[in-house]
């Protein structure tokens, strides 16, 4: 396949529509196939003829090295048509079949390529080539072209892999906040919880590890003044990262008027100060740990409210490794972190999803796109 398949297109407006797409590889069905029975082969054999299809037309333009940037680490789940920003799969038998995306969260905002313009593309938008094949005739029988909604919609969520979870912020967008005037980056609280958040200052009613309660939950906004603008310059006096976030959270306890001795265990739990759905994070090395809950799987935090892992507040404090002292703040809903940052796994893992085999004898002798 061409090496320049690899490199994104300039801009993401310069991606071949759809419905050309469509246009192109019509003349694939009924093209004879040669399988070996080896999966990873039929597959990678199959990515080739589309890609040697799509280059007898005019591709994309190719992206400047100083004009994008990948953002998983090693380039993990970036589409291995980058530059129509595709990825290829062959369906053969049985009565199902079993769609795997390996390292990224298919329907999801989180980054893969971000450009200098402050355009991007994200997980959401790579197209899903599914080439079925008759392997009596040893011929492609039916293409569908299908975005990661659709199949969410029509087929169901995929399936949630269960790995160590690490959030990716970059050493340009840490300068970047660190240089800031306020040092400070943040964004408003999801609309779910405009509707539960308090407008006044007032001492907490009740536990920091208790449930949040209607109108006693602080605003982003007001957590800046409280919280974040008092922390910048604050040094984390503790040698290990578990203890400098403990020692980070039980300073975040006091600037919210909680109540805490020296000896009080802490909560432990998610998020950290589950009363005001704020989770606590310290940041002097590229990645952040996670631990068991990520933003990027929507899951319910607190039943009552239907608060879910979208609308926890993250506070990450950008430490300096050498002096220990907080040279700037984020501060953001859950929601947002995958569109400004990149999550990360500590291994390989993928997604899947079940797509009926009659799905695809629906569309026989045809090329489709997201067909109702």
């Amino acid at each position: 396949m061409n090496k320049h398949f690899k490199t994104p297109p300039k801009e993401p407006s310069f991606l071949t529509t759809v419905n050309l797409l469509q246009s192109r590889l019509k003349i694939l069905i009924g093209h004879k196939i040669n399988l070996t029975g080896k999966s990873r082969t039929d597959g990678s054999n199959i990515r080739k003829l589309i890609a040697s299809t799509l280059e007898q037309y005019e591709l994309p333009e190719l992206a400047l090295e100083d004009e994008y940037e990948i953002v998983p680490l090693k380039k993990k789940g970036i589409p291995k048509i980058t530059r129509e920003f595709i990825d290829t799969y062959i369906v053969t038998s049985g009565n199902s079949y079993n769609l795997q995306v390996w390292n990224r969260i298919p329907a999801s905002n989180s980054l893969l390529i971000k450009y200098e313009n402050g355009t991007s593309l994200k997980c959401k938008d790579v197209r899903f080539i599914l080439v079925k094949v008759d392997i009596q005739k040893k011929e492609i029988s039916s293409i569908a072209i299908l975005s990661a909604d659709y199949i969410v919609k029509q087929f169901g969520k995929f399936g949630k892999p269960t790995i160590k979870y690490q959030l990716l912020i970059s050493s340009k967008s840490r300068k970047e906040i660190i240089k800031s005037k306020e040092k400070i980056l943040t964004f408003r609280d999801t609309t779910k919880m405009t509707y539960l958040l308090q407008g006044d200052i007032d001492p907490p009613k009740s536990s920091f590890a208790k449930e949040p309660s209607f109108n006693e939950i602080y605003s982003i906004a007001l957590l800046k003044k409280i919280v974040a603008e008092k922390l910048i310059g604050y040094k984390l006096d503790a040698a290990a990262t578990k203890n400098r976030g403990q020692a980070l959270e039980r300073k975040v306890l006091e600037l919210l008027g909680y109540q805490l001795t020296e000896k009080e265990l802490l909560f432990g739990g998610y998020p950290d100060i589950k009363n005001q759905l704020l989770e606590i994070k310290v940041q002097d090395s590229p990645t952040v740990d996670l631990g068991k809950y990520t933003p990027e799987f929507e899951e319910i935090i607190v039943e009552e409210l239907k608060l879910t892992t979208k609308d926890v507040r993250y506070l990450i404090a950008l430490t300096n490794p050498e002096t220990e002292i907080i040279e700037g703040i984020i501060l953001s809903p859950g929601e947002k972190l995958g569109e400004i940052f990149s999550y990360v796994s500590s291994k390989s893992y993928k997604c899947q999803r079940s797509i009926p085999m009659s799905f695809f004898e629906k569309h026989k002798g045809k090329i489709v796109i997201n067909p109702d």
